[in-house]
């Protein structure tokens, strides 16, 4: 056990173990709530239902990873998509000319939730080979079972280098998925996006990073932190106007 904590901490800053301290602690006190179970009863149940593996959390001293990266990031945790159809409602989302995104991706719990709606694609980006490995066994099964409606591509790379479509509306959801120096190139990335995109930011402790670049509207969807900019708010009038 103390090798194996020695292996997390190896590297990090006395700042840095504090937050991590500090996002431990609040972790496993909400996963003690009575919600935290219904919705671990509710995450074991997708992987009953499919015959997937998307629930377990995997430590990133776990994986095989680049630690220089892996410093930036965040375990893996499966996030809850039972919000999707609402979210997607709330947005209007065009699926048939919309791209998915999910950023840390993981094993691709909410990737191939949002699969279930007929997006043009749905694309996760992952840094982890081993979970890329997983989220592609998880993607083949669902879709071997005719439960995919958009056609999904997994990219194994830092998300800090990806670059997204530039020529379709995006959908971009994250789940906490890494830290600030990751997040700085990305939001930067998508802030210079002229087509529609929208965020759904669960957990948005890098809010900061869109804030500093300005251009985003700021809205809730069922609780939920989402980001628009100029060009997904005008497409939306559109659709009420033509609606």
């Amino acid at each position: 056990m103390m090798s194996s904590l020695a292996r997390r901490l190896k590297g990090r800053s006395t700042a840095e173990i504090v937050r991590l301290i500090g996002h431990n602690i609040a972790y496993h006190a909400k996963e003690m709530t009575p919600q935290a179970r219904a919705r671990n009863r509710q995450f074991r149940a997708f992987d009953e239902t499919w015959g997937t593996d998307t629930f377990a959390i995997r430590e990133l001293h776990t994986l095989d990873v680049d630690r220089a990266v892996a410093a930036h990031a965040r375990r893996y945790q499966a996030s809850n998509g039972t919000d999707m159809p609402v979210w997607f409602a709330d947005l209007d989302v065009d699926f048939v000319r919309t791209v998915f995104i999910d950023y840390g991706c993981g094993k691709g719990r909410a990737l191939l939730e949002a699969a279930r709606f007929a997006f043009a694609r749905a694309i996760g980006v992952e840094f982890a080979p081993e979970l890329v490995a997983i989220a592609q066994r998880n993607r083949d099964i669902m879709q071997a079972k005719g439960a995919l409606a958009a056609p999904v591509e997994i990219v194994c790379m830092d998300a800090g280098l990806y670059v997204p479509p530039a020529d379709v509306p995006l959908v971009c959801y994250f789940y906490d998925p890494f830290d600030d120096a990751v997040m700085a190139p990305v939001a930067d990335r998508l802030t210079a996006l002229t087509q529609p995109v929208t965020i759904i930011y669960l957990e948005p402790n890098c809010i900061g990073q869109f804030r500093r670049c300005g251009g985003w509207a700021e809205s809730r969807s069922a609780g939920t932190l989402v980001l628009r900019n100029t060009a997904a708010l005008d497409a939306a009038g559109a659709g009420r106007l033509s609606a």
